[in-house]
């Protein structure tokens, strides 16, 4: 064998090699991006029910209202983690 199909082989072993690392990587990135996507449809659910147990809070009186009250801290909590969560995925 020759230099130059020395040469052409090597090129053609790296490129099919990258390709495939690309091939992979590009799948994870897409799958990641789904999973990012599906994270905030459930998010979004959670900031809905926040802002309804809000609203209600303010209508509640004594126990009732203690816990809306726990619910919407917990549910809070629980929404400022997923930003977290999904800020540092992104």
């Amino acid at each position: 064998m020759n230099t130059k199909d020395n040469i052409s082989n090597t090129y053609k072993s790296v490129i099919d090699s990258l390709k495939e690392e690309r091939d992979e990587l590009n799948l994870k990135v897409h799958l990641a991006s789904m999973e990012v996507r599906d994270e905030w449809q459930d998010v979004e659910k959670k900031w809905e029910k926040l802002q309804s147990k809000g609203r209600h809070l303010g209508k509640a009186s004594g126990e009732s209202a203690h816990e809306l009250g726990q619910a919407f801290s917990i549910l809070g909590n629980e929404l400022k983690e997923t930003y977290g969560r999904l800020k540092r995925s992104l």
